[in-house]
């Protein structure tokens, strides 16, 4: 009997540490089983505004269509529809959205040389500016720049109800 009072007491100790371990649920995950099945067709995925403060963000939704996002439709994500909502008529008919934000999908190799042009810009950019505050230095009061850049990559924005 002993052997089994420790054993319950054992799986209580279990139990206990498993509810003590919340995570606030990401609201933008998209469950693996959709990122891996897009994936392996050769697409990437991603989350579009489609309104700000209860108006249609044309803008927004102009440039990202015109970069090769498309809205993926309800049928292609059955396992997202009990937790995302499905426009019905209008622009958006049968894109899968939760609050402002449509999921879209993208050719990876796109979405890849895509994101290697901004990453490539914003470079540019830096090195501009630096260069231009070197250019400004002056010999008696010289300018040193040691500043370092990091990239990183892997959480997702959070966002509170």
């Amino acid at each position: 009997m002993t052997t089994r009072n420790e054993s319950r007491s054992s799986n209580n100790r279990e139990m206990d540490q498993r509810r003590t371990t919340f995570e606030e649920p990401n609201w933008l995950e998209i469950p693996p089983s959709v990122r891996i099945r897009f994936d392996n067709e050769g697409m990437a995925l991603r989350w579009i505004r489609i309104s700000i403060r209860n108006q249609e963000d044309y803008q927004n939704v102009g440039k990202r269509t015109a970069e090769g996002w498309e809205f993926v439709q309800a049928e292609e994500v059955p396992e997202m529809l009990q937790s995302s909502d499905v426009r019905e008529g209008g622009r958006y008919e049968g894109a899968v959205c939760r609050g402002d934000l449509a999921l879209a999908k993208m050719p990876a190799e796109l979405a890849e040389s895509r994101q290697e042009f901004y990453e490539n810009r914003s470079r540019e950019m830096v090195d501009a500016v630096n260069a231009q505050l070197m250019n400004s230095s002056d010999s008696r009061m010289p300018i040193s720049n040691q500043s370092r850049t990091q990239i990183s990559r892997g959480k997702q924005p959070k966002f509170q109800d």
